[in-house]
């Protein structure tokens, strides 16, 4: 196990708001780096760091290992597994499904307090160093958060913040190029635009494209990665 960092971020403390199962616990701490590719998983240690009995801890790395994130090696038990491209795109394929469903709903009921909170964040990203990649993701996920957690349908909230918590674990510590940064504030920019002037298909579109655009993103860049350590 890595050394241990600092509490969690904004953007990590809304993903694991009312969700603080083993299995979440687990992969935060996967997701943040205090578990890393190769880490050894051992029971009895997890279930006292997280204060829980055993079973709890067996039931969450089985499920873990199904989502590809834990292996068990004959011999030396359960480990954090390295990346699998697969589980990526399939949870991108899901976040393109959610996202356009819950600002459809946003763009008829947002109100003038959140538009400004939107605002708020916004300003915040513009703020940001273009090194800062895990600033980006943060406020990225608060951005998100604020149009979509007004929703009414609370099961499906619970499933895309239990994607985005797979893609924080996923690509937690790769950093975002200069044009994607720069893309991702001009995207939020447009989608704020489109929400104040109330023209709600245009604003489910451009976030559409925006979602989209991630995934191919980050598509390329563990493309790019696999193929480098194939060469």
């Amino acid at each position: 196990m890595s050394e241990q960092v600092s509490g969690p971020s904004l953007g990590m403390q809304i993903l694991l708001q009312g969700e603080q199962s083993i299995y979440n616990c687990i992969l935060a701490d996967i997701a943040t780096g205090k578990l890393i590719s190769g880490d050894r998983l051992v029971t009895t240690h997890l279930a006292s760091c997280y204060q829980t009995s055993i079973n709890p801890v067996r039931e969450a790395l089985k499920q873990l290992e199904g989502e590809g994130f834990v292996t068990f090696q004959k011999n030396s038990g359960a480990r954090v597994a390295a990346f699998e491209y697969a589980t990526m795109r399939e949870v991108f394929e899901i976040l393109q499904l959610l996202e356009p469903y819950f600002l459809a709903w946003y763009a008829k009921h947002c109100s003038a307090e959140s538009l400004a909170r939107l605002d708020a964040i916004q300003a915040q990203l513009r703020s940001l160093n273009v090194n800062d990649s895990a600033g980006l993701r943060d406020l990225d996920t608060a951005f998100h958060w604020e149009m979509y957690r007004h929703h009414y349908n609370t099961s499906a909230l619970r499933l895309w913040k239990n994607k985005k918590l797979i893609l924080q674990a996923l690509h937690g510590d790769l950093p975002v190029c200069q044009t994607r940064f720069s893309a991702t504030i001009k995207e939020h920019d447009h989608l704020l635009y489109l929400l104040k002037a109330g023209d709600e298909e245009s604003a489910v579109r451009a976030l559409t494209k925006h979602v989209i655009s991630g995934g191919d993103y980050w598509s390329s860049v563990i493309t790019s990665q696999l193929s480098e350590l194939s060469a």
